[in-house]
């Protein structure tokens, strides 16, 4: 029973250990499993020191390096504890991501800042090509409105060209007009001879008139002598007439003349302006050129300040793209510190779970060396079934020697990764501070750009300043030039303006005759679509007539067929009760029936009213489109 019972336990403790052997196993790939997929944004932070026991592996400060004790043939076991790895290189390393981090954020904000100011300097530039856009506008219209102004100087050159070509004849015209004057002065003169002479003779008829009315006796002398001054009268009023005509026509001729003499005086009013114009065009010219010169600087400092600002986004983009790629580096480095530190932590975990496990064992051996002991002395009796189990018993400690090599493999396998994962952290740490000289680079270059964006700014802010004054004295200039071509413009358009109302006022009469004629067309063709739609009711008219007595004529057929049958079946069957309540109903339906056909009559004939009021609204309308187009002229 003892035997049993020590078979039992051993076979119980093995049991225990592979187990527990398992379970660390699963472990530890789990912990690998999540160490590798584990990201990080923010650097990890490490717990404070484990208190363990033994002392097998030990982190040093100076070297970087671990040392790690061989297991010896005494202790089958080499044992690692948490406490032999010191983390005062992770703090100081922490310190140093944190101090790194702390450079960044600073950095970032100052090119933050850059950014800012580069772009108040893009919109400041972009304002300064918007005004300088603006100003060439006004400056193209100057130069169209000189433009204008020039072709006008030629035409009324051409004017003045033929007013001189006229000026020739001015001289003989003055000659002439002064014979006329006095043709003028002697008919004049006629005229009130003739006057006083007509007089004259109206007095002498008065005078024998008046002797005729007192003496109411005419002889043949009085009669001769009215007839002989009545011939006299005839005589000098006709050639008062004629006088009193040629005087008119002279009159005519003469304010004519002097209307013509008004407008050479007017054209020579005009000459004088267009000299003055011709003047001030030249002036104009002189100074065009010199504002397309000032314009052609003004554009070659434009064109040297896009170079500056090119430069200086290129610049910019350059830090843009320097700052990303340290990021992407810091980011890459943070995320494999992190990682490192997990894997780290997790082969620390599976060195402390073997290290328990490697205890229970040797807890189990020495029990079981004891329990040997003690029972030598019972198994001294039975040699036999000792040495039975002392084969076992080798067996099964041979078994527990490959274990534990495996073990001590797996233990090296695990120092050999912390090795390398140490080398790794060292890399990190010598690339961390390539990554600060680098940084350290960067400032200095920050530094001088800024110091290069100052000196841009005070050069565009004086160049600005300049072109804003020389701006200010091209408006003042331009508005000058144009009011002084508007005077111009207002002492030459008056007779244009004439000109151009007869011809507005011609042409609108000839649009208003097409339009005129357009509408005459459109009642037209209005009065025979209204013809033809009258025509088409009045054929759909007749056709509902024609249904309408084609349905009544039926109805009427239908009804009298209807009471003939009813009256020869009541007269047939007058004994026959149930046949008399179908009939009944059959008359009842026949009476709905009829109704429906006197509803259908009703709006028939409403329709019909309906269509005929429409017609002779058509009519109506027809009429009064024909006499509106008589009535409007053509």
């Amino acid at each position: 029973m003892v035997r049993k019972r020590k078979l039992s336990s051993e076979n119980s403790a093995t049991s225990s250990w592979k187990k527990s052997h398992k379970r660390g196993m699963r472990g530890d790939t789990v912990n690998v499993r999540r160490s590798v997929r584990v990201k990080t944004k923010v650097p990890w932070m490490p717990p404070g020191k484990a208190s363990v026991r033994h002392l097998g592996c030990k982190w040093e400060n100076p070297p970087h390096c671990l040392d790690i004790t061989p297991p010896s043939s005494e202790k089958l076991v080499s044992v690692m504890r948490l406490s032999d790895l010191s983390t005062e290189d992770e703090d100081s390393g922490h310190c140093k991501t944190n101090h790194y981090d702390k450079k960044m954020d600073s950095l970032l904000n100052s090119v933050g800042c850059l950014k800012s100011e580069v772009k108040m300097q893009k919109g400041e530039r972009q304002m300064a090509k918007r005004f300088l856009e603006e100003r060439k506008e006004e400056l193209e219209e100057v130069a169209h409105e000189l433009a204008e102004t020039e072709h006008e100087n030629t035409m009324l050159r051409q004017n003045i060209e033929r007013i001189k070509e006229e000026k020739d004849f001015t001289v003989l015209q003055k000659r002439h007009l002064q014979q006329e004057k006095e043709c003028l002065m002697s008919k004049l003169v006629e005229a009130e001879m003739d006057g006083a002479a007509a007089a004259k003779q109206v007095m002498a008829l008065k005078d024998t008139i008046g002797k005729l009315k007192s003496e109411k006796h005419m002889t043949c002398t009085d009669i001769n002598t009215l007839t002989r001054q009545k011939e006299l009268l005839l005589q000098k009023l006709s050639t008062f007439e004629e006088t009193n005509r040629t005087l008119r026509d002279l009159l005519k001729e003469q304010h004519s003349k002097e209307d013509s003499e008004k407008l050479m005086e007017q054209q020579g009013n005009l000459l004088k302006r267009l000299a003055e114009a011709d003047s001030e065009k030249a002036r104009l010219l002189l100074l065009l050129q010199d504002k397309d010169k000032e314009v052609e600087e003004l554009l070659q400092e434009i064109q040297c300040e896009k170079a500056q600002a090119k430069t200086a986004s290129e610049l910019s983009k350059t830090m843009e793209s320097m700052r990303g790629h340290l990021q992407t580096q810091l980011r890459s480095k943070e995320a494999e510190n992190s990682r490192l530190v997990i894997q780290i932590k997790n082969l620390e975990r599976s060195g402390s779970q073997h290290k328990a496990e490697m205890e229970a064992i040797m807890e189990q051996l020495k029990d079981l060396k004891q329990k040997g002991d003690r029972d030598k002395e019972a198994l001294k009796k039975a040699i036999r079934a000792q040495q039975e189990r002392a084969e076992r018993s080798e067996e099964y400690a041979e078994q527990l020697h490959v274990q534990l090599a495996d073990k001590d493999l797996y233990v090296a396998e695990a120092l050999s990764t912390l090795e390398s994962w140490r080398s790794r952290y060292n890399q990190v740490v010598k690339d961390k501070g390539d990554l600060e000289l680098e940084i350290i680079v960067l400032n200095d270059r920050v530094t001088d750009l800024v110091s290069q964006q100052h000196a841009l700014e005070e050069k565009m802010r004086e160049d600005r300043d300049n072109l804003v004054e020389r701006l200010h004295r091209q408006t003042a200039e331009y508005s000058a030039f144009k009011l002084e071509n508007e005077r111009l413009k207002a002492s030459i358009t008056p007779v244009e303006d004439r000109l151009s109302q007869a011809q507005i006022e011609v042409q609108q009469l000839k649009v208003s005759v097409k339009n005129y004629e357009g509408m005459i067309d459109n009642y037209k063709s209005q009065v025979m679509k209204t013809r033809m739609e009258a025509d088409e009711v009045a054929t759909q008219l007749e056709r509902c007539d024609k249904e309408n007595k084609i349905l009544k004529d039926e109805m009427n057929k239908e009804i009298e067929s209807a009471r003939k049958q009813f009256q020869a079946q009541l007269t047939d069957l007058q004994q026959l009760p149930e046949i008399l309540k179908i009939t009944e109903a059959k008359l009842a339906e026949c009476q709905d029936q009829l109704q429906g056909y006197e509803r259908k009559n009703v709006d028939l004939t409403a329709i019909i009213a309906d269509l005929r009021t429409r017609v002779r609204d058509w009519q109506k309308g027809s009429h009064d489109l024909t006499r509106t187009a008589s009535r409007i002229p053509r």
